[in-house]
């Protein structure tokens, strides 16, 4: 206490040996006595070299005091003990208290428990959920792109896993005065139901959840400064925008848009998160679509209640069509390559043409339901069905052409009986009627290859290139 006194009070450092004096006399052994006076001297002599300096301790504690070197006490904390008496603000009171461990101060940091019961359940800082941080306050939305499972033209929606990244600022929670020992603080899905949050959804999914596994998927980071980051993995199925006309050779658009559901314009504005709003985890491929391009959109939608912010990210797919190649238009030219084959059996293989080309007439309808079966039902006429229709249509003109040469053969087996007697006019008669089909066949053999190549040139050049 008595060096204490004197550190407080250095224009009294000159009193220092009559302090002493009394231990002096009661020590037994005459060393001991020297190495005290030994002691005082030297401790006097640093105390008049600081007087001479103009350097007295009490101002430095006192800017120690008014600095940040000293953390704020914290309600309930473990460094309640710190506070400083409302009652004394002189020097030597908080000389008193704490003196012995102030040289450690400035390394003190607050932990993660401190912080978080200092803002949320410091009854002097009453932080209310429910009040909106600021009025409006910005969300900045970043989307991941983690997969896209499925697209179905069934159904006409897709199903993706993505990050949804949430970015605002609440200064309520802001705690870089406490000098926390981290940057930042993590924190499960649990603590949200603690702090304000801006209730965004995807107002256009048919079903969206938050993927847990095997815990809920929700992270959530708070900074010293009150900026606040959330990121949700989410499993959703949006719509998609189909457009069939070009159908296997089509594009689809598939959408998700993002809005408070509780909050409009004049609450919460949404923006989307410079410079990438949405990221790409790797290039989306399906075995019957692949991602060509992505865009993002925002817009305001009007609603009874007002005006909503509206972010909306849009899916580009190019349909694979390279199954339907194998399944469909490749069938189709055999099927029509075979119906040809009856031009070269002659005139007088009448069951055999017929059977040839009424089972490709039925295997053709059955690769059309096949095929049209996965398909959503339309009312305009799609690319496959115009192929199809038409192969149908060569194959029916080839029956048609066979029906001309049997009503011919006919015809004339009945009318020779009646008119000729004499058997070999009638010999010549017939000779004159196969040449005539042999003819038909033979003029049905250039017609038919012809015109099914133009009907290509035309159908893949119209839907290949200008479509």
């Amino acid at each position: 206490m008595d060096l204490l006194f004197l550190v407080t009070c250095p224009k009294k450092l000159f009193l220092f040996p009559y302090l002493f004096i009394n231990k002096i006399l009661r020590m037994p052994f005459f060393h001991q006595k020297c190495y005290l006076y030994l002691a005082a001297f030297f401790i006097k002599f640093i105390l008049i070299i600081q007087v001479i300096h103009s350097q007295p301790l009490v101002p430095l504690l006192d800017s120690l005091t008014k600095s940040n070197a000293f953390p704020p006490t914290i309600n309930g904390g473990k460094y309640s003990k710190l506070r400083r008496s409302p009652t004394s603000n002189s020097s030597s009171a908080l000389m008193t208290t704490i003196v012995p461990s102030f040289v450690t101060f400035p390394d003190y940091c607050a932990n993660d428990t401190d912080v978080i019961d200092h803002i949320l359940y410091d009854t002097t800082v009453h932080y209310n959920r429910h009040k909106i941080p600021s009025d409006p306050v910005t969300v900045r939305i970043e989307l991941w792109i983690q997969e896209v499972t499925s697209v179905s033209e069934l159904t006409q929606d897709f199903e993706i896993d993505l990050y949804v990244n949430e970015f605002w600022e609440d200064p309520a929670l802001s705690y870089d005065y406490l000098r926390p020992c981290k940057g930042n603080l993590s924190f499960d899905y649990t603590f949200l139901d603690s702090i304000w949050i801006p209730n965004t959804c995807f107002i256009n999914s048919k079903s969206a959840q938050i993927h847990s596994s095997p815990f809920r998927n929700v992270f959530l980071m708070i900074f010293p400064n009150g900026s606040i980051w959330s990121c949700w993995r989410i499993k959703s199925t949006g719509p998609c925008i189909m457009d069939l006309h070009k159908f296997p050779m089509d594009s689809i658009n598939c959408l998700l848009t993002f809005e408070s559901y509780n909050y409009n314009r004049n609450e919460v504005r949404m923006v989307w998160n410079k410079p990438k709003p949405v990221q790409m985890f790797k290039d989306i491929e399906l075995p019957d679509f692949y991602m060509v391009n992505y865009s993002i959109t925002s817009r305001r939608q009007r609603y009874a209640a007002g005006v909503w912010d509206e972010l909306t990210v849009s899916f580009q797919f190019q349909r694979r069509y390279g199954w339907y190649l194998l399944q469909g238009f490749y069938p189709t030219f055999l099927f029509i390559f075979i119906s040809w084959i009856p031009f070269y059996l002659g005139p007088k293989a009448i069951p055999a043409r017929t059977m040839i080309g009424v089972n490709i007439l039925l295997a053709m309808i059955f690769q059309f339901g096949s095929i049209i079966r996965n398909l959503p039902r339309v009312s305009y006429i799609k690319a496959i069905d115009l192929w199809i229709l038409c192969g149908m249509t060569f194959i029916f003109a080839t029956l048609v052409e066979l029906a001309a040469i049997g009503f011919k053969m006919r015809k004339e087996d009945g009318g020779s009986i009646k008119r000729f007697k004499n058997l070999n006019n009638r010999q010549n008669r017939k000779t004159d009627v196969i040449v005539s089909c042999e003819r038909l066949d033979k003029f049905s053999r250039m017609a038919f290859p012809a015109i099914y190549a133009l009907f290509n040139a035309f159908y893949w050049t119209y839907y290949m290139l200008i479509a």
